[in-house]
């Protein structure tokens, strides 16, 4: 076992509790419904800002539920409901280029869903054509997208690259039969390994794989085969999430029977197999979740303390302005977040009435930005200088997080973290439980604007 990353049990008990995830601070339950001249506002704003364009394009459609998703989707066989939607797309992003946001470049696309390769080869040259048609594109832009091996063809992965796609994400989740029987999510070694292999021919760049702890009928000697058949397809970078069983809030999580589901004590013990075998194979802990090989752009990334955290998870591109196009799609600026409608038809009437179609959002308060750039730091860099506070602020770290720096002392003395005269350093303990850190520095988990929804576990 990797020590540096094994925690022990009375740390386990105090600090294993629901919390964010932090992909977003002030996190999505506590923002507020927005209206069209807030909206039309805000992108009046976004026009003026220097900084380069991350798209984000949310393709709900998928023709079977696997039963663990938490993502918003649409189930269907009519592939005409996916064309209209497109249609709607470029409208969405024909009235977003009216606010003057041609002159800003695009340094990032991601195609996530649902199943984005739902769609036909013609609706991906129709949607980057109009990216091409309304902006230009930086040098190295990443074009990313969500594939599911089990429905993506070999003339589809080509048409992908020869449109300049260039990274690729496989969601697998676990390769043991029974796991996949009971998540409805089918997919053999054999098929992920020929289209990875065939990424790899036609020129992507990057191959991320998604695993998930926490399924039913997973063991602690299942995952193992499973972790080591993962490290065998040799992706740069892994993901490897934590199963939130909601059913109150995702009713067809109700199929996966509560007693299938492995204990706390197996969770955990995955969990810290998971870090070591990939750490022993050459792969840097990025945090959290997530993993990458040390040439990768994340550790990179990392490394330079250029690394950030959004709904994507952690990403090498900072410094951008995030639009979401879609249904359910999240935008991301220094000054507010936005997020689309939800329902297909609410979305398809706000575009048609007037082409803005957020429905909730936040404009950020200084306060909020603050707290924002620190939780940041901590979950991203794992360090936080004062004198950089300092010069982005024009304030005194150790004055204005007073009684949060107070509030630390437990989490030194436990090793999780070194507060030093000017800066904060996590350690490796606190890498794994770095969320419990960044809770302590939430203005939202007390108080009347508590969010009432229920978090995951933050191990």
């Amino acid at each position: 076992m990797n020590h540096d990353y094994q925690i022990p049990d009375r740390l386990i008990q105090k600090y294993n509790v629901n919390g964010p995830r932090y992909t977003s601070y002030p996190t999505a339950p506590v923002w507020g419904p927005v209206d069209s001249q807030t909206q039309h506002g805000w992108f009046l704003e976004l026009a003026k800002s220097p900084r380069p364009l991350s798209l984000y394009f949310h393709i709900p459609f998928c023709q079977e539920r696997c039963s663990y998703c938490g993502c918003n989707t649409m189930i269907t066989q009519n592939h005409g409901k996916a064309t209209e939607y497109v249609t709607y797309l470029l409208k969405e992003l024909d009235h977003l280029a009216s606010y003057g946001l041609g002159h800003k470049q695009v340094r990032q696309i991601h195609f996530g869903g649902g199943t984005p390769t739902f769609l036909k080869d013609e609706e991906f040259g129709q949607i980057l054509g109009k990216v091409r048609e309304l902006f230009s594109f930086e040098p190295n832009a990443e074009l990313a997208i969500e594939v599911d091996p089990c429905s993506t063809h070999e003339g589809q992965m080509e048409m992908l690259a020869a449109l300049g796609f260039n990274r690729l994400s496989l969601g697998l989740q676990d390769f043991n039969p029974k796991v996949q029987q009971a998540v409805n999510r089918i997919q053999s070694l054999e098929i992920t390994k020929k289209h990875i292999d065939l990424a790899r021919t036609l020129g992507f760049s990057g191959v991320n794989l998604d695993l998930m702890y926490g399924l039913p009928h997973q063991t602690l000697e299942t995952m193992k085969v499973t972790l080591d058949q993962v490290i065998s397809l040799n992706p740069d970078r892994l993901a490897l999430y934590n199963f939130a069983y909601l059913p109150e809030q995702l009713p067809h999580q109700k199929l996966i029977h509560p007693e299938d589901l492995p204990d706390e004590k197996t969770k955990l013990a995955i969990f810290f197999e998971a870090i070591q075998r990939f750490t022993q194979a050459g792969y840097e802990y990025i945090g959290m979740d997530h993993f990458a090989k040390s040439t990768d752009e994340l550790s990179v990334a990392q490394k330079s303390r250029q690394l950030y955290r959004n709904f994507m998870g952690y990403s090498p591109k900072s410094g951008v302005d995030l639009v979401g196009v879609g249904i359910t799609s999240i935008g991301e600026t220094e000054t507010y977040f936005l997020q689309n409608e939800k329902s297909l038809p609410e979305y398809q009437k706000a575009i048609a009435t007037s082409g803005l179609a957020g429905k909730r959002g936040i404009q950020l308060s200084l306060d909020d930005r603050i707290r924002k750039w620190t939780i940041i730091r901590l979950i991203c860099h794992f360090y936080l200088d004062f004198e950089e506070f300092a010069q982005a602020f024009g304030q005194d770290f150790p004055t204005y997080f007073k009684t949060e720096l107070d509030g630390l002392g437990d989490m030194v003395e436990e090793g999780l973290l070194e507060l030093g005269a000017g800066h904060i350093q996590v350690k490796p303990w606190g890498k794994i439980l770095v969320r419990n850190i960044c809770m302590r520095f939430d203005a939202y988990l007390t108080g009347k604007e508590a969010p009432k929804v229920k978090f995951s576990k933050t191990i």
